[in-house]
């Protein structure tokens, strides 16, 4: 624990570096105000909080910058103050209400306001737990003797796979055939779906029997279940105007994590499913997130639950990425609660 002199003029220090992006002086400190000290003590607390490790000086002449230690600190005080910004939440959960009624449809919105208000890269990761039914197939005639059939599912997913026949059919036999299908899946979950499918091909020898039994063979893979994970990320060039992405290798690395989501499932897969987590530059065990920080929350909404977060370089506004990852996981939780 500093002293509270020192950990106040480091704190300074911080949100200087933040805002500005540049090595902070003394004089940038005494002008700053807050501190009843000259710039000789200014520079001699400094020194103090440069020898525990917490300031490091990029240059000879230059101000001091915060290491990873010091956005530990500020981090941890952070934490312990609980900041809120209840009001934005608020906003956005009245947003929401109005426009996203579907688990993955909110996801996709909550990565794009994260985003937007933090300025950085935002994440929504969900694993759905859900029961899903058979809206309605519908058949298309492809190039004979292909098909392709395309079923919806309730809540909303749709899956497409082509089929081939024996023969080619004329669209009207194959619309008789998928009105037959629907009269008998419609409403029923996947698994019945499967089972209604093999009862219907029983002694039916019309050209509509005959294209139902060819999809009652193929049922595994056109009545599989949907994708029992969901990734939306929000990027939007935010992170393209941060200054430390003028280095070309930290430039590279968030492009790839940007470009491969199955990279970026399986960090996030395995952050903290309950309260907030913050990893900042050589905490994050993965070598391609040592340059920056994750701030993440985890969340639970009806049928999803999993994290949502906010990835960034280590200059960021941990006070605001804090808020928005805790206020944004409570009002999930809440519209869980009311919707699903």
């Amino acid at each position: 624990m500093l002293p509270g002199k020192e950990q106040e003029l480091l704190r300074t220090v911080i949100e200087l570096y933040v805002a500005e992006g540049k090595p902070v002086s003394s004089r940038a400190v005494l002008d700053a105000g807050g501190h009843a000290l000259s710039t000789a003590s200014i520079r001699s607390y400094m020194a103090s909080l440069e020898r525990r490790g917490l300031l490091a000086k990029p240059h000879t002449s230059a101000g001091r910058v915060p290491t990873d230690a010091a956005y530990r600190l500020y981090v941890d005080e952070l934490v312990e103050r609980q900041p809120g910004w209840d009001e934005i939440a608020g906003r956005w959960r009245v947003a929401m209400r109005d426009e996203a009624r579907d688990p993955s449809d909110i996801m996709m919105h909550t990565s794009r306001f994260l985003g937007e208000v933090s300025k950085n890269f935002a994440v929504v990761y969900g694993s759905l737990v859900r029961e899903s039914r058979v809206n309605r197939i519908r058949l298309v005639g492809l190039d004979a003797p292909r098909v392709l059939v395309v079923v919806n599912l309730m809540p909303e997913h749709e899956r497409a796979t082509i089929l081939r026949l024996d023969r080619s059919f004329p669209e009207d036999v194959l619309d008789r055939a998928a009105a037959y299908i629907n009269r008998a899946i419609t409403g029923k979950t996947l698994d019945e779906a499967k089972v209604v499918l093999d009862s219907l091909v029983r002694d039916n020898v019309t050209d509509e029997g005959i294209i139902t039994r060819e999809i009652s063979i193929n049922r595994e893979t056109i009545f599989s279940d949907p994708p029992a994970v969901e990734l939306f990320f929000e990027e939007r060039g935010h992170l393209l105007e941060q200054p430390e992405l003028s280095d070309p290798k930290n430039l590279q690395l968030i492009l790839r994590l940007l470009h491969n989501k199955e990279y970026l499932t399986s960090i996030l897969s395995n952050r903290l499913l309950d309260g907030t987590q913050v990893t900042i530059g050589e905490e994050n065990d993965d070598d391609a997130l040592k340059p920056f920080s994750l701030v993440t929350a985890g969340y639970r909404m009806g049928v999803a639950n999993g994290v949502l977060g906010i990835i960034g370089p280590t200059r960021m506004r941990y006070d605001v990425a804090l808020s928005l990852v805790g206020c944004v996981s409570r009002e999930l939780r809440a519209m869980g609660e009311e919707y699903f």
